[in-house]
């Protein structure tokens, strides 16, 4: 099982050794689990590489998706995506809600068109309440699947989970939010490998003129195509994955703040704090204090 997989149970309060039964494990690609009847236990923040959907039916939960808190209210779907960093906080002890878990390369393999927008959509909207047609529905969808997915003699078994997942696709989460289809597919396949590379590269790289080279485009038309399509700047969305880490780092960690600056790449720890404060209103020893009352 992978590191990103691991993370993945982790972040469900799950014990990998003690997985349920009912759990279902593709390689590296796909996870399937229910979490029910059991309160939660607070964990500190965690980033997968993994998508999560999450079909909540029963309960409630709070957690916090890029350190902002959220409660949920069955019936809700939630959509988290690779690199956001989750940490649940309670749910109730009559809490039911299932999980699929999506590998990167398996969600590039499915290759479905219009995704771009949609993960724009999903990574600043994670939350979707569901009425009770729509839950019955992607209730209805969870179940197909996972008896696909647990039919191990059948041969088409990914290619028949890679279709359910498109019909999933079409069918449920692509209505979830209203998208702006006027924006030509090649400038969103920009814009969705701009938002790869800075997952890839934002410890190292914090300058807008690198993703523009790597994307053999102008800073300028890269800075357009990302505000017109996301409603935030190219270097908006850098220093957003920036100080998420930065503020996960001084909450959960033992690192210094000197060593905290040496890991994001910043000359020396004044240059980190300039930064930091400027983003949040706080010096990272102000933020890392307050956290801890």
């Amino acid at each position: 099982m992978s590191n990103s997989l691991k993370e993945f149970f982790k972040n469900l309060d799950i014990d990998i050794t003690q997985l349920p039964d009912d759990t279902i494990i593709i390689g590296n690609d796909l996870a399937m689990v229910s979490f029910n009847g059991r309160e939660h236990k607070h964990h500190e923040p965690q980033k997968s590489e993994h998508a999560s959907i999450m079909i909540c039916t029963k309960g409630v939960l709070r957690l916090k998706i890029n350190l902002e808190e959220y409660t949920v209210t069955a019936p809700t779907l939630i959509t988290l995506m690779p690199g956001q960093i989750t940490e649940f906080v309670e749910s109730d002890s009559d809490l039911q809600l299932y999980a699929i878990a999506l590998s990167k390369r398996f969600i590039d393999m499915i290759n479905i068109p219009g995704w771009q927008q949609q993960y724009m959509e999903m990574y600043n909207n994670p939350l979707h309440p569901l009425d009770e047609q729509a839950l019955r529905a992607i209730h209805i969808f969870y179940t197909i699947l996972y008896h696909a997915a647990a039919n191990t003699d059948n041969p088409f078994r990914l290619q028949v989970i890679e279709n359910l997942i498109r019909v999933f696709y079409y069918g449920g989460v692509s209505n979830l939010r209203p998208t702006d289809e006027s924006m030509p597919i090649a400038k969103n396949s920009i814009v969705r490998r701009f938002m790869e590379l800075v997952q890839e590269h934002y410890r190292e790289e914090r300058l807008i003129g690198f993703y523009a080279d790597k994307l053999c485009i102008t800073p300028k038309y890269l800075s357009k195509l990302v505000k017109e399509n996301t409603g935030r700047s190219a270097g908006d969305w850098i220093e957003n994955h920036v100080i998420l880490e930065a503020r996960a780092m001084l909450q959960s960690s033992d690192m210094t703040i000197q060593q905290i600056a040496a890991s994001l790449n910043f000359p020396n720890q004044s240059f980190f704090g300039k930064y930091f404060k400027r983003a949040t209103g706080l010096s990272p020893k102000q933020y890392r204090n307050n956290r801890s009352r």
